[in-house]
């Protein structure tokens, strides 16, 4: 399903010109919304990806992909893939156990071994001494529809609870449809027990046990 089918099938459902740029307007908000919405419901798959981080000598901090929402929960999120390097682990912690007087290091410089998440930013400890490439995994970010857009982040598989979502929210801002239109809660948390269970059957439990230089993958 791309953005412009899924307007259309508004126009359609509540009987607007597309030319109407205030219904544009609440569209747009209200798919992104419904996007987010369903993207914090639980850790997707569809969701989970990879990126590389490269360090600066004598920088603490590292900018994060500007799509990152939060890290993999499992073991190995973050991995030193330095060339000649043996894949270390690097441990994250959150901002409580980093300002623990046993992690904070002052400004001792080397192969960080530990870091924490600050707005946009992973700082490393110790403070990096030369250039270094981490490999993280994460969950993104849906990316922000406009109408310039063709693709929408949730699967079309899960296109009904997307246009449910997106037309009671449209209802909220005072569309009426052409036909009956009522949407439950109760409609929205079936839709999206059945997702969460089709997501689960195509990405598994996805888990890691690793030792210092190497991936065990398993599904459960």
């Amino acid at each position: 399903m791309t953005v412009q089918e899924l307007f259309q099938s508004a126009c359609y459902k509540f009987g607007v010109d597309p030319t109407n740029a205030r219904f544009g307007d609440d569209f747009y908000s209200a798919v992104n919304d419904s996007q987010s919405d369903i993207s914090n419901c639980r850790r997707w798959g569809f969701l989970r990806t990879t990126s590389t981080l490269t360090t600066a000598a004598s920088t603490r901090t590292v900018a994060l992909p500007t799509n990152f929402s939060k890290f993999y929960s499992g073991r190995g999120n973050i991995r030193n893939t330095t060339s000649g390097s043996s894949g270390d682990k690097i441990e994250l912690m959150t901002f409580a156990d980093w300002s623990n007087s046993q992690w904070e290091d002052g400004s001792s410089e080397g192969e960080p071994t530990y870091c924490y998440v600050q707005n946009s930013n992973l700082y490393l400890s110790p403070i990096p001494d030369a250039a270094y490439t981490f490999t993280i995994i994460y969950y993104k970010e849906p990316t922000s529809i406009a109408n310039t857009s063709s693709t929408i982040t949730i699967p079309s598989k899960y296109s009904e609870l997307l246009k449910k979502n997106v037309w009671r929210r449209l209802q909220d801002a005072g569309y009426s449809s052409t036909q009956e239109l009522t949407i439950s809660d109760a409609d929205i948390q079936r839709l999206l027990g059945r997702a969460a269970q089709d997501d689960i059957a195509e990405y598994g439990g996805f888990t890691m046990n690793l030792n210092s230089n190497s991936y065990d993958r398993r599904t459960v």
